[in-house]
């Protein structure tokens, strides 16, 4: 499979191997799946910010998203710019507030590493949970590239095959190799009934012509006789 790559932008995603006549719909074809990948990322940070407002201030958990979800570095600005647009800050949940140390508790050693112990555990947790929320939202964007794909697989139809379609998709998409053999794996499987079921529409096997004998000029000549 492909190595990943860093994501260039759709104006920037390579036409080579596409014929003249296609450019324009392929280049339409890349903004689209581009668009598309921002809305989903879009999506799972509002979702994320949202679900760890208690824990993390909205900036801090926007951040802690990108650690955690692998947003192309060129798409972070406009996914990071809709997700705030998008927020609605007075249906958040108020923000916890950790139990602090009060007068004569901070001189008291033991406390104090009873709340540093406490703070490091919160924190643990609340990465912990980020990750698996994170794996929730990469969950949804290989969903996403796998209908992207096909539908690019259609639009190069009768052009290329399949697999190569695929291909050219994960290569200017820059998927990491991981994300590229799962993406190509599920779009393999959704095409094959449909290629299961166009090697049966004309169930009449070719015509085979037998090839016309050769026959030397001395053969020639004694037929001729």
């Amino acid at each position: 499979m492909l190595r990943g790559k860093v994501m260039p932008v759709p104006s920037r995603m390579s036409l080579r191997r596409i014929p003249t006549s296609l450019h324009l719909p392929v280049r339409i074809a890349y903004a689209t799946g581009w668009e598309s990948l921002v809305g989903t990322h879009t999506s799972q940070a509002l979702q994320f910010v949202c679900e760890f407002a208690a824990r993390l201030p909205v900036l801090e958990a926007l951040d802690l998203y990108f650690q955690v979800v692998a947003v192309p570095e060129a798409m972070q600005e406009m996914v990071r710019t809709r997700t705030l647009r998008e927020l609605e800050p007075e249906s958040l949940p108020p923000l916890v507030t950790l139990p602090d140390l009060q007068g004569w508790q901070r001189a008291r050693p033991d406390l104090v590493l009873a709340q540093h112990r406490y703070r490091r555990r919160y924190r643990e947790r609340t990465l912990q949970l980020a990750r698996m929320v994170g794996a929730r939202a990469a969950e949804a964007v290989i969903a996403t590239h796998v209908e992207n794909a096909l539908g690019f697989t259609q639009l190069l139809k009768g052009t290329m095959p399949v697999e190569q379609a695929t291909d050219q998709y994960l290569r200017e998409f820059g998927l990491a190799a991981s994300t590229a053999q799962m993406v190509w794996q599920r779009v393999q499987a959704r095409v094959a009934g449909e290629a299961l079921t166009e090697q049966y529409e004309d169930p009449r096997p070719p015509v085979i012509e037998e090839p016309v004998p050769l026959v030397s000029r001395t053969e020639e000549g004694l037929l001729m006789e």
